[in-house]
């Protein structure tokens, strides 16, 4: 007897395009993602931009607005980069493909107009962090979703960051100097380690879809 006897008709159909859709989006999400080491080299220059916050403190403020337009010009080249030439479904969701658009558009504006931004950097610093947190949980919920290994890692990693963000936009303007570069340094650590894990779950991730089947 048939494991779906007594089962509507309807009910079948649904189960059977819903198996179909999510094998084409295992298709696509298994394909490799090429360009993946951009992502790793602009998480190393962010760690590496990070450790200098705490390193310089007395000049990283004011040197702290071009260093944030720079980074974000790189960070959303990488992502349009890879999103653009890789056809994988996971790097070619809307959220990285608006996160890259985001982040030229802001890097343009903070490298034309440093002076303006100085003095909202805590704003542009706060909502930066905060929609990249949600790109990288949904990310994360993404690789659990196809059962990447250490999607939860990823997701905790992006509560994290979202937590900062959160404490820098409390209180922008109010905060002070030195907490305003506390928070971003440790932020700023805190992305490029996650670019940089996310980078080689990009490397490697066509080879979780593979193996099953080997």
């Amino acid at each position: 007897m048939s494991a779906w006897t007594g089962i509507p008709a309807h009910a079948f159909l649904i189960y059977s395009v819903m198996k179909r859709h999510f094998e084409k989006l295992s298709r696509r999400a298994g394909r490799m993602i090429r360009h993946w080491w951009l992502m790793l080299l602009v998480g190393i220059l962010v760690i590496i931009a990070g450790i200098l916050v705490f390193v310089f403190p007395a000049q990283s403020y004011f040197a702290l607005g071009v260093l944030f337009g720079i980074l974000m010009l790189l960070s959303g080249a990488a992502q349009l980069v890879i999103a653009g030439t890789s056809g994988n479904y996971l790097v070619m969701r809307s959220y990285v493909v608006i996160g890259g658009v985001v982040d030229l558009l802001l890097g343009l504006f903070v490298c034309i107009y440093p002076g303006v931004t100085m003095v909202v950097l805590p704003v542009f610093l706060g909502i930066w962090m905060l929609y990249h947190s949600f790109i990288i949980i949904a990310f994360g919920g993404d690789m659990d979703t196809f059962r990447i290994p250490d999607g939860g890692l990823v997701v905790i990693g992006g509560i994290l960051l979202l937590l900062l963000s959160i404490m820098v936009l409390i209180n922008p303007l109010g905060t002070g100097v030195e907490t305003v570069l506390l928070l971003t340094g440790i932020g700023i650590i805190i992305f490029g380690a996650l670019l940089c894990v996310l980078s080689m779950k990009m490397r490697d991730m066509h080879r979780y879809f593979d193996a099953p089947n080997s």
